[in-house]
């Protein structure tokens, strides 16, 4: 049980029931995630028209622009360079992989040793 000298201070007591109030929180301001902003795509709708009705109406894509397009030259180049960089990782992949054998033979060589000396 509490004593006057254990109860804290800067949380009151309610004297006739000596029950402690308990702190609420502040409710937290919600903040709404930026979407992300993607490139219109520009549509075509073509109506076809018999005896002055509307027959049917077809949307279809309009092809983007080639603007943004890398040329055959650069694109190329992006694979030679994207390739070189995939046999660099590979080769330091390699490196990594013969000095965990390196660092592991001396051990699997002693555990084989203790194996061996088990069974015979």
């Amino acid at each position: 049980m509490p004593t006057a000298s254990t109860v804290s201070k800067s949380t009151p007591t309610n004297s006739k029931t000596g029950t402690r109030k308990t702190r609420t929180r502040k409710a937290k301001a919600t903040t709404k995630a930026t979407p992300k902003k993607s490139v219109p795509v520009a549509k075509v709708t073509v109506t076809t028209f018999k005896s002055g009705k509307a027959v049917s109406k077809v949307t279809t894509l309009k092809r983007p622009s080639t603007a943004r397009l890398i040329s055959g030259d650069r694109y190329l180049k992006d694979i030679q360079t994207r390739w070189q960089i995939h046999q660099f990782e590979i080769q330091e992949l390699f490196r990594d992989f013969s000095k965990i054998v390196t660092f592991v033979t001396p051990y699997h060589d002693q555990l084989v040793k203790q194996v061996k000396a088990w069974t015979v």
